[in-house]
C-alpha cells in the first residue's frame, strides 16, 4: 500500500479516536438524563396534587356555612394515589384577621416512584357572613 502525501481525508485511527471522545462525552450526560426524568415525574405528581387541591378548594369556597368549627375532613384517597386532608379554622382567634374569615388548608400527600413520602399544603381564605 502506497501512502500519498497530498491526500485529504481522515485515517481510520483518527475516526476511532474521535468516536471514543464522543462516547465519553455522551456517557457524561447520562446522569443528567436520569435526573431530568425524575424531575419530570415529580413535576407531574405536583401538578396532579395541585389540581386535586384546587378542585376541593373551589368546592369549599362555593359551599355555604360550615356546620362546625374547626371543620376537618380526614384523609381521603383521590385517584388511588393522593391522600387529601382538609382543615378549616376560624382565623379570628389570633386577632390578625377579621371575624368571619376562615382559613382553608388542604394537604395533599403521596408516595413517589422511589418510595419517598411527599406532601404539599395549599391555603386559602373564605369569608362567611
Amino acid at each position: 500500500m502506497k501512502i500519498r502525501k497530498n491526500e485529504k481525508g481522515f485515517t481510520l485511527i483518527e475516526v476511532m479516536i474521535s468516536m471514543v471522545i464522543l462516547a465519553i462525552g455522551i456517557l457524561g450526560l447520562a446522569p443528567l438524563m436520569v435526573l431530568s426524568i425524575y424531575s419530570n415525574t415529580y413535576s407531574q405528581d405536583l401538578t396532579r396534587a395541585t389540581s386535586v387541591a384546587q378542585d376541593r378548594i373551589e368546592q369549599l369556597k362555593n359551599q355555604g356555612n360550615f356546620v362546625s368549627m374547626p371543620y376537618d375532613e380526614g384523609p381521603t384517597t383521590v385517584y388511588g394515589t393522593y391522600n387529601r386532608t382538609i382543615r378549616v379554622d376560624d382565623t379570628s382567634t389570633d386577632g390578625t384577621v377579621p371575624a368571619g374569615v376562615y382559613r382553608i388548608k388542604v394537604t395533599i400527600a403521596w408516595t413517589d416512584d422511589k418510595g419517598m413520602a411527599r406532601s404539599v399544603d395549599y391555603y386559602t381564605y373564605k369569608t362567611i357572613q
